[in-house]
């Protein structure tokens, strides 16, 4: 059965590298005809309500079975895969699944990163069988026959929510999320706070919940007088239903295959093995969607059970506990045990999803996870004495409240030591399976020294061997090379933002913001940042303050006083304008409060970090304008015979006053996203750039980047690239070639 999932894991991942079986780029394509989709995208659909889905300031539903209507005469077309549909109104959870519901609004396919490292929606969507979002206007009810199983336990899922919030409050969110798997109380903070002590587990229903809630109901079950089969299957009946009602993720689906393969091996009277029921379930749940293949979730939740079926026991002969007679002592080195299996098998998982590990993960979860079944059965019965008594409830749930708080109080002080969480990176494909093969190495090798030969001396030989193998694995995750400068212009929609590495590893960061895209700090330039092992800017220059170019710095200096991100930022250079100016003032404000040293630049100024200078050509110390675009820092970057000009957004008057102290560039950051009053003949004709970048949201009301920029760019023999087309737009220059990559082609 091993072999066979192996097989059939290879088979879908080569389909989709060849092209033959697309898993990650579904060939889904909007129907073009005007008599379905109208302009801008405005449609009428209707489907069936499967779902209904909480996201942080909106509401929504779920179709399938989704047609298109037609907007001349009564025909419709079915559309592959289902639509989510955030309405502008609460429509509330009135109509039951099942329902036929009509909707018009604007329809579009569920995009994917433009960015490395962003955060893959449609990978997540698609995971979902959701292949197409739309902006709900009016939503009419249309009859159907109600799937009453399903309305049911969403009504009790929501009546057990609704019993938590009311009875605590404070703990509700975590609560939710652990008994029932609704996550919508539970806020960002406490998300992080959770990532940072590596207990992001305990908010997912997965086999740690079901087995024990399940095994509880066997036990029951048999208590009550049924037998060994009729409890099992029993048991086995009711986790299917408590999966429905947790919301069907893919850990716990994969949990539920694999205990209701248990509890079918106790009816039949066959023994279980984990690994074997492993593979069954993620051949079945790949059979149903192959995207699961790429998806965090079900890559770490199968990497946990790997790592018990597999590692544990071969780490378990090399380091044996069986000796010791203490109980407690053995019982946590037992554990502690699982939990470093459990971190050796999923650590380039973890680094591959989200770039960066917690350091005191693993004693965390030591502290934690025996105690997690006492806050899962106390917060079970507490929901449910909820629907009837709150001061009942409010008792029931006091141990699980103590222990959450617990739990918060080792996050918080994990966080506050060095190093709590280290930033590493994404590996590439290699370093992954350099790492397992190292890993698979040391522990087949060391179990073998110490089987053939079972003394102390061999046994330390082997032991040093895992270890060995086990850190130069961790290593080889770790490699970074910097042997280029590169540059890459985040797209951040109607915006500016570049991050510059140099040839030796420094970091500087040119703006940050956005007009067109929320908590761009966040979601996009962090997770840029991440994903390259970036865990100190040495600098970041603003050109003016503007919010398009600043709020997703601002959102970052928040994030580091608040201690949501190990990211440091060692200094914040500002142009050293005269003009009073609040939000260079708050700029600053906030870098101070994060521990940032805040310097201010003006013409001929100059910063420099080993081969690399940066020399700034605007604004002058006298002579401003006024205005706070003309007035932006112009910076000139060199490393070798390499020169780059960022220009913030100036315009033709400053372009002007600029002339004669400009030179030949390399590249350009066009100005003022491209627009029509910047980049004029006499700019390019003395900058006369190779590459040019221009920064703009493809739905801008502005008219950026302006048809004339781009011809007289054009005219001047620049490749001109543009983040509303390209996505991201990466520069590794090397050796005096400029190799530059669009992200999205």
């Amino acid at each position: 059965m091993c072999w066979l999932c192996l097989l059939f894991i290879a088979a879908i991942w080569l389909g989709d590298l060849t092209g033959i079986m697309p898993v990650r780029s579904p060939d889904i394509r909007l129907e073009e005809d005007g008599r379905y989709i109208g302009e801008k995208g405005q449609a009428l659909i209707c489907g069936r309500i499967c779902q209904y889905i909480y996201s942080e300031n909106s509401m929504g539903i779920c179709l399938k079975d989704v047609y298109l209507r037609s907007r001349v005469g009564d025909i419709s077309k079915k559309l592959a895969g289902r639509v989510v549909v955030y309405m502008q109104e609460d429509c509330g959870s009135a109509l039951p699944l099942g329902t036929w519901a009509q909707v018009s609004g604007r329809l579009q396919k569920i995009s994917g990163p433009r960015n490395p490292g962003e955060f893959d929606s449609r990978l997540y969507h698609q995971t979902k069988k959701i292949y197409y979002r739309m902006s709900g206007q009016g939503l009419t009810a249309g009859g159907g026959q109600v799937w009453h199983l399903r309305e049911g336990l969403r009504q009790l899922r929501e009546k057990l929510a609704c019993s938590l919030e009311k009875a605590v409050p404070k703990e509700a969110g975590i609560l939710c999320a652990m008994v029932v798997g609704e996550k919508r109380l539970l806020g960002q903070e406490e998300k992080n706070l959770l990532a940072a002590g590596s207990l992001s587990h305990i908010i997912s229903i997965s086999g740690m919940h079901l087995s024990l809630l399940g095994m509880m109901c066997f036990y029951l079950f048999q208590r009550l007088g049924l037998g060994i089969r009729p409890a099992s299957a029993a048991a086995a009946g009711m986790m299917i239903l408590y999966g429905l009602l947790a919301g069907e993720s893919v850990a716990t689906m994969r949990a539920l295959g694999m205990f209701g393969l248990a509890m079918t091996a106790r009816i039949v009277g066959r023994s279980y093995d984990l690994l074997s029921a492993l593979s069954l379930s993620v051949i079945l749940l790949l059979l149903d969607n192959p995207a699961y293949l790429y998806y965090s979730g079900f890559l770490l939740s199968c990497g946990c059970i790997c790592a018990v079926g597999l590692v544990l026991p071969l780490s378990e002969q090399i380091f044996s506990f069986g000796k010791i007679k203490n109980r407690i002592v053995k019982k946590l080195g037992q554990t502690l045990q699982m939990g470093v299996a459990v971190q050796m098998t999923t650590l380039p998982l973890i680094l591959w999803s989200y770039y960066e590990v917690p350091l005191y993960g693993v004693l965390i979860n030591l502290l934690a996870v025996p105690t997690l079944g006492i806050v899962l059965v106390c917060g079970w019965v507490g929901a449910a004495a909820g629907l009837w008594m709150l001061p009942a409830a409010r008792i029931l749930l006091f141990p699980a409240c103590v222990l959450i708080r617990f739990y918060q109080f080792l996050c918080e002080t994990a966080k506050g030591l060095p190093g709590a969480v280290l930033i590493l990176g994404k590996p590439e494909m290699w370093q992954v399976v350099v790492y397992y093969c190292l890993l698979a190495t040391g522990l087949f090798l060391g179990q073998k020294l110490i089987s053939i030969k079972k003394e102390k001396r061999w046994r330390a030989a082997g032991t040093a061997l895992v270890l060995l193998c086990w850190l130069s694995g961790t290593l080889s995750l770790c490699c970074r090379s910097h042997g280029s400068l590169e540059i890459t212009c985040l797209d951040v929609g109607q915006g500016d933002g570049a991050v510059i590495r140099t040839s030796k590893g420094a970091c500087f960061l040119v703006d940050g913001g956005s007009s067109s895209q929320k908590k761009v700090g966040r979601y996009t330039i962090l997770p840029f940042l991440k994903s390259r092992g970036i865990s100190r800017v040495d600098a970041v220059f603003v050109s003016h303050t503007d919010a398009d170019h600043i709020n997703g710095i601002e959102e970052i200096f928040q994030m580091i006083r608040t201690g949501q991100t190990s990211l440091r930022i060692s200094r914040l250079i500002l142009p050293g304008t005269t003009t009073e100016d609040p939000g260079r003032e708050k700029l600053a404000l906030l870098a101070v409060q994060a521990g940032t040293e805040v310097s201010y630049m003006n013409a001929g100024d100059q910063v420099r970090a080993g081969p690399v200078s940066w020399q700034a050509l605007s604004p002058p110390s006298k002579g401003q304008t006024g205005d706070i675009n003309e007035d932006s820092l112009v910076l000139l970057l060199e490393e070798g015979g390499f020169q780059g000009l960022f220009t913030g957004d100036i315009g033709e008057e400053r372009e002007s006053a600029l002339a004669g102290r400009l030179a030949d560039c390399d590249f350009l950051k066009v100005a003022h996203h491209g627009s029509r009053y910047s980049t004029g003949d006499g700019f390019l004709a003395e900058v006369r750039p190779e590459v040019a970048v221009a920064s703009a949201s493809a739905t801008n009301t502005y008219g950026h980047p302006h048809p004339d920029t781009l011809a007289r760019l054009e005219k001047n023999r620049c490749h001109v690239f543009l983040t509303k087309d390209s996505g991201a737009v990466t520069l590794d220059i090397k050796d005096g070639m400029i190799r530059a990559e669009a992200y999205l082609h």
